[in-house]
C-alpha cells in the first residue's frame, strides 16, 4: 500500500471542523472529535487511510493519506479531499 504527501488546508475554525465531521458521516467517514488521529475511508470498493493533525487555534488542517492501492492515485483523493473540506468551509493551501 502507498501513501501520498501531505496536504494542508486553511479556514478550518471549529465551526468548519465539525462541519467537516457531519459531511463526513454523512459519505460515511467517521472523522474523530480529537485535534489529531486517524480515520479510513472506502473509495469505490478499496480503502484509504489517513493521518490528520487540526489546529483549532491557527485553524490549519494537514492531511496525509497514509494507505492506499496502488491504483488509486494521490490527486484523485487529494480531489476529494479537497471537495469535501471545501464544501464544510475550509480552503485549500
Amino acid at each position: 500500500m502507498a501513501s501520498c504527501l501531505p496536504w494542508k488546508y486553511k479556514n478550518v475554525t471549529p465551526a468548519v471542523f465539525r462541519s467537516l465531521q457531519t459531511l463526513g458521516k454523512q459519505k460515511g467517514i467517521t472523522i474523530p472529535s480529537t485535534p489529531s488521529g486517524t480515520f479510513t475511508v472506502k473509495v469505490a470498493g478499496m480503502q484509504v487511510s489517513f493521518q490528520y493533525a487540526w489546529d483549532g487555534k491557527t485553524g490549519q488542517l494537514m492531511l496525509k493519506c497514509v494507505s492506499k492501492p496502488p491504483l488509486l492515485g494521490c490527486s484523485t483523493i487529494k480531489g476529494f479531499a479537497d471537495k469535501i473540506v471545501a464544501e464544510s468551509g475550509g480552503k485549500s493551501e
